[in-house]
């Protein structure tokens, strides 16, 4: 068919016109969905009102000690001082506690007088809530009834040849933490030799007992024991009781600090045994400087002689974890042990610089 009969044809019988409106239809379809969709997107955001005039658009995550966790497009998550917050509302249903208890599941939308309105299928009709009475949004999952920390570290060295001397390092904990309690458990091994002759074999574990009182305040029950034929030590013995603070103890870190009265046996190898009451201070502090990238550490004990100053004992574990793998970390350390009356013959201070891989797991 010639091309100028063919799209008279066309034409008459509408095909063109009909080919027309298809066209527009679609191009209708996409712009309503496309702009449904824009609307619909723009749509699911809380709003957070301020006291000073300020609104805020995002998503609410929580509610908890007094500060409202607000998630932005713009600025990722800020904190807010409830005190700060006139008003709220939500595009989905949260769940909202009122007096430490959950209360109920809905959706949040404006109310008056310092109050807003919870809409919830629980209920049949929506509920007016002072905001004063409103404790926690979206609480936390419940952690489990026992957490436990275990690590483990390993280190050595070796030398064959002219010079064949072999470095022996390694070190495990166990922490195991409950609301009121928490048990640590623990071991410090090294071992040293310069060809046939041994220069280092000493042994430290511990046992350290804590029981809140509060939140912040425990007491503290700790026994620990080493072994260390150059400080000619068959074992020198220590156990005690005392009182600590729990600074904070976060996923960030952890800081605490305690002190007490304990007792310390020296039972030596050669030189005449011993023991005598003392004080004791210890603290544990480890701080993420980098987010999961880089943590320090440093752990330090101190016991005092309340007889005489120069029983003084300080052990100090100082240095870097990096995170390498999943739960496979390097560390760089120094360890520092002092002891101002040692043995006859024997130094007052040992020291190691230790470069270690280890695994640690928590459940």
């Amino acid at each position: 068919m010639p091309a100028l009969k063919r799209r008279k044809w066309i034409e008459r019988s509408g095909l063109s016109e009909k080919g027309g409106k298809m066209k527009k239809y679609l191009l209708a379809t996409f712009i309503v969905i496309i702009t449904a969709y824009i609307l619909d997107t723009g749509a699911v955001a809380d709003e957070i009102w301020l006291k000073n005039g300020d609104r805020l658009t995002g998503k609410i995550v929580r509610l908890e000690a007094n500060s409202l966790i607000f998630n932005t497009g713009y600025a990722g998550e800020i904190t807010v001082k409830w005190q700060e917050i006139k008003n709220l509302k939500t595009d989905t249903p949260v769940k909202l506690m009122f007096g430490g208890e959950t209360a109920i599941e809905g959706v949040i939308t404006p109310g008056e007088n310092g109050s807003v309105t919870v809409t919830s299928s629980e209920i049949k009709e929506p509920l007016s809530v002072e905001l004063a009475r409103l404790t926690v949004i979206n609480p936390k999952p419940p952690e489990p009834p026992v957490k436990t920390n275990f690590r483990i570290n390993f280190g050595a060295s070796f030398t064959d040849g002219n010079t064949q001397t072999e470095s022996i390092y390694g070190d495990t904990e166990l922490v195991a933490r409950t609301v009121k309690n928490r048990f640590a458990l623990g071991a410090l091994y090294k071992r040293s030799k310069d060809g046939d002759v041994t220069t280092a074999d000493s042994l430290l574990g511990y046992m350290k007992y804590d029981y809140f009182l509060t939140p912040k305040w425990y007491l503290y029950s700790a026994l620990a024991g080493e072994k260390d034929e150059f400080k000619d030590l068959n074992l020198r013995s220590t156990a005690g009781l005392g009182l600590g603070y729990q600074f904070f103890e976060t996923e960030t870190g952890k800081l605490s600090l305690d002190a007490g009265a304990s007792y310390v046996n020296n039972d030596y190898i050669q030189a005449k045994d011993g023991g005598y009451a003392a004080g004791r201070w210890g603290v544990i502090f480890e701080y993420f400087l980098l987010k999961k990238a880089l943590q320090f550490f440093h752990n330090h004990t101190g016991l005092q002689s309340f007889e005489s100053s120069d029983d003084l004992l300080i052990y100090t574990q100082t240095g870097f974890r990096i995170p390498l793998y999943k739960n496979l970390n390097s560390t760089i350390q120094y360890n520092y042990d002092y002891d101002k009356s040692p043995a006859p013959g024997r130094e007052k201070e040992d020291s190691a610089f230790i470069f270690t891989l280890g695994y640690q797991w928590e459940g």
